[in-house]
């Protein structure tokens, strides 16, 4: 008798062919779950957000080291928040009133931001206090990371209806692969504006208010965007 585990549990078959063809079947499921996390947190992480913003910013500052450590910061926070997400999606269905604070919580962290970005264009030096202190690049990036509660409905929405199409096996396996392709995703969606920032640095350098500004602009826009989705 032969074994194919299959998520928590073994499963038990007297034929190797029936065998191999259960393993491939498990296979091509969690690549679906693999292909999906990446893909899924990939585009979700390519609009312009702050997390971005601020990864782009510091990479056209400082170093690249530092910004790659600003970016495993985040991915870091963001498997935490997927892998919880994950762990209690089938428990409970989220209502309204916990989205309503998730996204009141997202403006206030978008307009502190602005309010930065715009301190620093009146700063004669341009400095950024939310960028240009001496807290360590992966705390930043994690902190950061961990005050932006949308990734909570973000995700357990996604994985409500990848398990509603299958794409998603609810096991340890599952959720594993899953999580560790979404980290994949957002650390390569943050190496992208890390070297945008590395490639427009000196532009970046050069005109410090003007892109402050348009950051401060940006990131009240995004405020004002999440405030009317209140209602």
């Amino acid at each position: 008798m032969y074994a194919v585990v299959c998520g928590n549990e073994a499963v038990y078959c007297n034929n190797v062919l029936l065998c191999i063809t259960l393993a491939k079947i498990m296979a091509i499921q969690y690549l679906q779950s693999f292909i999906a996390g990446l893909f899924i947190s990939l585009t979700g992480s390519l609009p312009l957000g702050n997390l971005n913003v601020a990864a782009m910013q510091i990479a056209a500052r400082e170093t690249l080291r530092k910004a790659l450590w600003f970016a495993a910061g985040v991915t870091l926070v963001e498997m935490a928040y997927l892998a919880v997400t994950l762990s209690i999606v089938g428990s409970f269905t989220i209502q309204a009133r916990v989205f309503f604070f998730f996204r009141l919580v997202s403006v206030g962290i978008l307009l502190i931001m602005a309010a930065g970005s715009f301190m620093a264009t009146a700063n004669k030096e341009g400095k950024n206090v939310i960028l240009d202190n001496k807290v360590k690049r992966f705390l930043l990036g994690a902190g950061m990371s961990a005050v932006n509660p949308m990734q909570i409905p973000f995700w357990a929405g996604w994985s409500i209806y990848l398990l509603s199409q299958a794409w998603l096996e609810n096991n340890v396996a599952g959720n594993t692969i899953f999580t560790l392709s979404a980290g994949a995703g957002t650390f390569i969606a943050l190496l992208i504006f890390i070297l945008a920032g590395r490639r427009f640095s000196a532009i970046m350098q050069q005109n410090k208010k003007t892109v402050n500004a348009s950051m401060g602009i940006l990131f009240i826009a995004m405020a004002v965007y999440q405030f009317i989705k209140l209602f």
